[in-house]
C-alpha cells in the first residue's frame, strides 16, 4: 500500500511539472511559410507534438512527416505546434491566413490531433486523479464528446478550403505499461473511439492511420520523456506511413530516406537542467516500464 500511494504521488507530481511547461511551450507561434513551386505532391502536416516531431531536437530535419517528404519528393509544410489540443486547431483554421492557405493548396493533409484535450487540459490533475481512482469517468467522456464533436467540425473545415485533398488523421498510442498506464491508456482509448466515430459519421471524408500499431509495445521508439517518439520512432513511423501511402497511390517508397538522423530529445534534462531531469526521467520510465 506504502508503495501504491508513493507511485501515486510521485505520478501526480509528474503531471503538475510536466503540463505547464508543456503549456509554456505552447505558446511558441509557427513560422510563416508556404508551398514551393516543386513537382511533388502538396504535404500539409497539423497538429501537436507528435507530428512536430518534439522527440527529437532537430524536429524539422528529422520528425517522421519530414523523413515521409524526404523519402517521397513532396513539399512540405509543418504547422504542428507542442500542446495544441482540437480547439486550437480549429482556431488557427479560421483566423491564420497563412494556414489556410497552406489547406486550400494542399494534396494531402496528415493530423496528429486529440490527446492534449486531455494531457494540456487545465484540470489535468484532478482528471489524472479521477482516472486511476475511476472516479470521473463522466469527465473523462465528457471531453471524448468535446473531441468527437471538434474532429467532425475540423474535417467540415477542412473540405470547406479544400474538397479535394486526401485527408489522413493519426490515431494515438499509449505505450505505457505500470501506474502510468492507467489514466494514460483512459484518454487514448476515449481518442481513438472518437475518432473511430467521426470516421462512421464522416464516411469516405479522411482516412486513418493506424500509428498506434506502430508504438504500443515499443518503449525502445520512444523517447527518455516516454511520451514521443525518438529519433527511431520516427523512422518507423515514416515507414509506416510510406507504405500507407503507396496503398493509397500517392507514394512510391517503403524504405525512408533519412536525410538529417535525429537527435533524441529528453525534455526534462533541456528544462530543468541535468540533475533534476535526470531524476524525473528516472522516475517516469519507472512509472511507465520504459526502462
Amino acid at each position: 500500500m506504502k508503495t501504491v500511494k508513493t507511485a501515486i504521488s510521485v505520478l501526480l507530481c509528474l503531471v503538475m511539472i510536466f503540463a505547464p511547461a508543456m503549456n509554456c511551450a505552447s505558446a511558441a507561434q509557427a513560422e510563416s511559410k508556404a508551398f514551393g513551386d516543386g513537382e511533388g505532391l502538396n504535404f500539409l502536416v497539423l497538429g501537436d507534438s507528435i507530428s512536430e516531431g518534439f522527440g527529437v531536437e532537430n524536429s524539422d530535419e528529422a520528425g517522421y512527416a519530414r523523413i515521409v517528404a524526404d523519402t517521397e519528393g513532396y513539399d512540405y509544410l509543418n504547422y504542428s505546434r507542442v500542446a495544441t489540443d482540437t480547439s486550437d486547431l480549429l482556431s488557427r483554421l479560421d483566423s491564420r491566413e497563412e494556414i489556410i492557405q497552406a489547406v486550400r493548396e494542399a494534396d494531402i493533409i496528415n493530423l496528429s490531433i486529440g490527446s492534449n484535450n486531455y494531457l494540456a487540459n487545465p484540470d489535468v490533475v484532478m482528471i489524472t486523479v479521477g482516472a486511476l481512482f475511476g472516479t470521473n469517468d463522466k469527465k473523462l467522456d465528457e471531453i471524448a464528446q468535446w473531441i468527437y464533436e471538434d474532429y467532425l467540425r475540423l474535417i467540415d473545415r477542412l473540405r470547406e478550403l479544400n474538397p479535394d485533398a486526401v485527408i489522413i488523421f493519426d490515431n494515438v498510442y499509449c505505450s505505457w505499461e505500470g501506474l502510468g498506464r492507467i489514466p494514460f491508456n483512459k484518454a487514448v482509448v476515449r481518442v481513438n473511439a472518437a475518432l473511430d466515430k467521426a470516421k462512421e459519421a464522416r464516411k469516405d471524408e479522411f482516412l486513418i492511420f493506424d500509428l498506434a500499431s506502430v508504438i504500443n509495445g515499443h518503449g525502445e521508439l520512444v523517447a527518455d520523456d516516454s511520451t514521443h517518439p525518438n529519433a527511431k520512432g520516427n523512422v518507423e513511423i515514416a515507414r509506416a506511413m510510406l507504405g500507407f501511402l503507396k496503398e493509397l497511390g500517392l507514394g512510391e517508397k517503403t524504405e525512408p530516406v533519412v536525410n538529417n538522423p535525429g537527435i533524441d530529445y529528453n525534455f526534462f534534462v533541456q528544462s530543468y537542467g541535468q540533475f533534476a531531469g535526470a531524476i524525473i526521467t528516472v522516475l517516469v520510465k519507472w512509472l511507465t516500464k520504459h526502462y
